[in-house]
């Protein structure tokens, strides 16, 4: 029997899952890692962290079966998009990775908006410059470390340098490589106006190959050190939202995906590239050949919600009875709204400075609706992309996916179902990305002709559970989301005040 790995390098663990030809995990194993933060806004990982927990996640698999890494078919990998390792020939790094969340490149941000019009960008890349996005964190080593610019021999993606370590090769896909700001979207190919315009050396950026493609196997080294079969084929893999879209099936246009975890995602598959002329949206690559992806992404999701449990709250509640505490209160949590730009916003607003807010306080509100008002607050802002797919594409969703973390608690779905107005769905867990990786490995090995052909086989279409909207609650939440709509557009400018009073520093 055919046995894949797929291996998920998340923002704060390592996933592994084994998945047989039927698409059943036979084992799974997660290890947990921190992140470093040597400067206010610079948010750094350990790459030795990475290759150890992926070390103790393999070695618990081979306790669980003493046989299972010898059985492994084919391997892939997904991770963290937008990050960013220098590594020498020797596939040493260079420097910690730079991953997402990281804000240090805002000087190198204002270059890229100065130089390029948002519609200029938007007409090559899909998409429009933001903090988050690996080109302006490449523009950084180029200006703080000339030599170590120099010395690099490629600029790795986060899971293209896991797999590095596993092949000794030096690629990226498709999906990994459209979100990084260089890659022409249409073509496919790093994009030579961007490289000739930011003077960006082409022979450091790694090749760029299909998801599904076959790009080395299992070094002997790297057997030695994880553990696994020397010469086990590794599969190119994907970026971690596609893959998550994968691993529920997400393949076709009429199938749509919000994942809510540390970040939440509205994801639908496209089948030509999606570009929204303003650059409200994301538009990328898919893993799934001959697909595209319009992406709508809040950068503080289920992360708003753990700020408020161990930031405000105490630290010794629980998620899950903050989330039973917030059920507690009346759907608008009387009136009270929460935008969630912890971190900044991605969609619609592309503002690394806009910040998180509560509006409406009054002296009835409790720690309840607190609760309530962050939990609307992420589905508002997602329910902002919603509405701007849905006007793109110039068709009605039929239904939505809710996975990830939040996926587990009911208030969290049926509050999705009331503000979407769509039935919500939720699947079966899977193993998320690392299950998607999976799927790309069978493929890759030759395994399943496609990945249409995998999420059939394999029942990714079984949903456990339909939540259904309620009409009434749907009217009164589009009143409040009318006011939450509007409320960015009011306080914008206080946002860059406050981000760039020095003094408040």
């Amino acid at each position: 029997m055919k046995h894949y790995l797929g291996i998920d390098l998340g923002t704060s663990s390592l996933k592994v899952v084994v998945v047989n030809q039927w698409g059943v995990i036979l084992n799974s194993a997660t290890m947990s890692y921190d992140v470093h933060t040597p400067q206010d806004g610079w948010i750094e990982q350990n790459t030795a962290k990475w290759l150890n927990a992926l070390r103790k996640a393999l070695a618990d698999l081979g306790r669980m079966n003493s046989q299972i890494l010898k059985e492994i078919s084919a391997i892939s990998v997904t991770g963290q998009m937008h990050g960013i390792v220098p590594v020498d020939k020797d596939g040493n790094a260079l420097h910690h990775a730079i991953i997402w969340s990281d804000r240090r490149n805002e000087e190198e941000l204002a270059t890229l908006k100065s130089e390029l019009t948002n519609d200029e960008w938007v007409a090559v890349t899909g998409n429009r410059p933001n903090i988050s996005f690996t080109l302006g964190k490449i523009m950084w080593f180029q200006k703080q470390f000339p030599d170590l610019y120099e010395k690099t021999y490629k600029f790795l993606l986060p899971k293209d340098f896991l797999r590095m370590k596993l092949t000794d090769t030096f690629e990226t896909d498709y999906s990994d490589a459209s979100a990084t700001l260089l890659m022409d979207l249409p073509t496919l190919q790093w994009s030579q106006k961007i490289i000739r315009t930011f003077q960006i050396d082409e022979t450091k950026l790694p090749k760029i190959k299909s998801s599904t493609a076959l790009i080395g196997s299992i070094t002997r080294k790297g057997a030695g050190v994880f553990g696994l079969t020397e010469g086990t084929p590794v599969i190119c893999g994907c970026g971690d939202a596609q893959a998550q879209a994968l691993g529920n099936g997400i393949i076709n246009s009429k199938d749509w995906l919000c994942t809510i975890g540390t970040s939440g995602q509205l994801f639908v598959s496209t089948n030509e590239p999606g570009i929204v002329s303003n650059g409200t949206l994301h538009s990328f690559a898919h893993a799934a050949p001959g697909k595209w992806v319009l992406m709508g992404a809040t950068l503080s999701a289920g992360m708003s919600f753990k700020w408020l449990a161990e930031s405000i709250f105490t630290k010794d509640i629980e998620i899950k009875d903050l989330l039973d505490l917030a059920s507690t209160a009346n759907p608008g949590a009387k009136k009270l709204l929460f935008l969630p730009y912890l971190f900044g916003e991605r969609s619609p607003y592309m503002d690394e400075k806009a910040k998180g807010t509560f509006i409406g306080f009054t002296n009835e509100h409790t720690k309840a609706e607190m609760a309530r008002a962050v939990v609307e607050g992420v589905l508002y802002s997602l329910y902002q992309s919603f509405k701007i797919v849905e006007n793109t594409i110039g068709y009605k969703c039929e239904h939505i996916l809710l996975t990830g973390g939040a996926a587990q608690h009911d208030l969290w779905v049926t509050t999705a179902a009331n503000i979407f107005n769509v039935p919500v769905v939720r699947n079966r867990n899977r193993g998320g990305g690392a299950y998607g990786a999976a799927m790309l490995a069978a493929v890759g090995n030759g395994d399943f002709n496609n990945l249409e052909e995998v999420s059939e086989g394999w029942g990714l279409h079984q949903y456990e559970k339909v939540y259904h909207p309620n009409q009434t609650l749907h009217e009164d939440y589009e009143k409040l989301f009318h006011v939450f709509a509007t409320a960015y557009d009011s306080l914008k400018e206080i946002f860059h005040q406050l981000h760039d009073c020095e003094v408040c520093k």
